[in-house]
């Protein structure tokens, strides 16, 4: 906790007046960051919301994500938006790997709330093994200078509080 707090503080990701808009899955990685946002929202001030994309894609293992999100939400009194979208259609018409829709779909929701709810800030629960792997990423792709940083902490309204952590921490 007291490591991802010196880290949003290093980076200048948050302050009081925000309202942060989570993107949280369900798994390990986003309920870590949304138990540590709902946290310093206490001691900051500022007001968390959390979203939770239903890709279509999964049948009844998707719904019960939905729901295990909907209940931490309540439990935790966060506000929770659910969005079901048709990622599947969306990468045939796209011609995209369901990967790359999914992520499309997924920021194009984020955005959209967003600017729906009067967020300022989207925060994504990346971590330092996504972080190692998006480095190699880019090198097998021969990125230049810019591919070498891997993923910011802070881009614009997009912030990553668990960019100091890898994942073994988060479980």
């Amino acid at each position: 906790y007291q490591r991802v707090k010196e880290y949003i503080q290093r980076y200048h990701m948050l302050d009081g007046d925000d309202k942060v808009i989570a993107g949280v899955s369900g798994g390990a990685d986003s309920i870590c960051l949304l138990f540590m946002l709902t946290e310093l929202s206490r001691e900051m001030g500022f007001t968390v919301a959390a979203v939770h994309v239903h890709h279509g894609l999964r049948g009844a293992s998707a719904d019960r994500d939905a729901a295990y999100v909907e209940e931490v939400c309540r439990e935790w009194g966060v506000k929770c938006l659910v969005s079901h979208e048709d990622v599947g259609r969306y990468a045939r018409q796209n011609g995209l790997t369901t990967e790359e829709a999914g992520r499309d779909v997924r920021r194009a929701v984020l955005k959209k709330v967003k600017q729906e709810e009067g967020g300022t800030k989207i925060a994504l629960a990346h971590h330092q093994n996504d972080n190692a792997e998006t480095l190699i990423w880019n090198l097998c792709r021969g990125c230049g200078l810019r591919g070498l940083g891997g993923i910011a902490p802070v881009t614009g309204q997009w912030i990553r509080p668990l960019l100091c952590l890898k994942r073994e921490e988060i479980e």
